[in-house]
C-alpha cells in the first residue's frame, strides 16, 4: 500500500510539474512571438480575456470623443491614440478585434535591439495552478519583482494561454512612475512618446488633432 501511495504521489507531482513547464513555455513563446512581431502567434498564445480587451478597445477607438478619452487610464489612452494615428480611419471602421490586436503588436509597436534584450530578460516563476487557471510571479533577469507582479494564464482548448491583461496594472504603474519622475502630465507623456516613436513627423499633426480637444 505504501509503495502504491508513493507511486501515485510521484505521478501527480510529475503531472503538476509538467503543467507548470507548459505554462512557462507559453509565456516564453509569447515573448518570442512578440520579439519576432508574429501577430498570428501572439493571438494564438493569448487567452480569451486578452482578446476581449481588444474587442473593447476597438469600441473605444471608434466611439470615444476627447472627453471620453480623457477619462481613460494612461495605458488605454496610449493604445487608443496609437491605433488612431497608425491605422487609417477607413480600415479601423471595418477591422476585426483580432486584426486590431495583431496590428497593435506588429505595426503600432516596434522592436529594436534594446527592446529585444529587455524582452529576453522576462520570465515567470513560482507557478500556481488551480484547475484551468494559473498564476505566476513575473521575473526580470530571473529575479521575481517586489512587490510581486502576478501573471495569469488560462487553459483553453487544452492549451495554456497567457493573459496579457494581467500585466495591465504593472504597466500602468510603470508609466505613471515615468510621468511622476519627469513631471509629465498624461498629455505631456503621450506627446513625448509619439514624437520619439516610429510614427514619423507626418503623423504628429494628426495626433495633435486628436489630443488637443482633450485639453479644452
Amino acid at each position: 500500500m505504501r509503495k502504491i501511495s508513493i507511486l501515485a504521489f510521484t505521478v501527480i507531482l510529475f503531472g503538476c510539474n509538467n503543467e507548470k513547464e507548459k505554462i512557462i513555455n507559453a509565456f516564453n513563446n509569447f515573448n518570442k512571438a512578440n520579439i519576432e512581431l508574429d501577430g498570428e502567434k501572439i493571438f494564438e498564445l493569448s487567452d480569451s480575456e486578452s482578446h476581449n480587451y481588444y474587442s473593447n478597445l476597438l469600441t473605444k477607438i471608434l466611439r470615444l470623443d476627447s472627453i471620453g478619452i480623457s477619462k481613460l487610464n494612461l495605458t488605454d489612452k496610449m493604445n487608443l491614440l496609437s491605433a488612431r494615428a497608425i491605422i487609417a480611419d477607413s480600415e479601423l471602421k471595418k477591422i476585426s478585434p483580432k486584426n486590431l490586436m495583431i496590428k497593435m503588436y506588429t505595426e503600432v509597436s516596434s522592436m529594436d535591439s534594446v527592446k529585444i534584450d529587455s524582452f529576453k530578460k522576462l520570465g515567470v516563476t513560482n507557478v500556481r495552478i488551480e484547475s484551468e487557471k494559473a498564476n505566476g510571479d513575473f521575473t526580470i533577469d530571473g529575479e521575481a519583482l517586489s512587490p510581486r507582479v502576478n501573471l495569469k494564464f488560462s487553459k483553453e482548448n487544452g492549451k495554456w494561454k497567457f493573459n496579457i491583461v494581467s500585466m495591465a496594472n504593472f504597466t500602468e504603474k510603470q508609466l505613471n512612475t515615468v510621468c511622476e519622475y519627469h513631471g509629465f502630465s498624461h498629455l505631456d507623456y503621450l506627446e513625448w512618446m509619439f514624437s520619439a516613436s516610429n510614427i514619423g513627423s507626418k503623423k504628429i499633426k494628426e495626433l495633435e488633432d486628436i489630443w488637443n480637444p482633450i485639453i479644452k
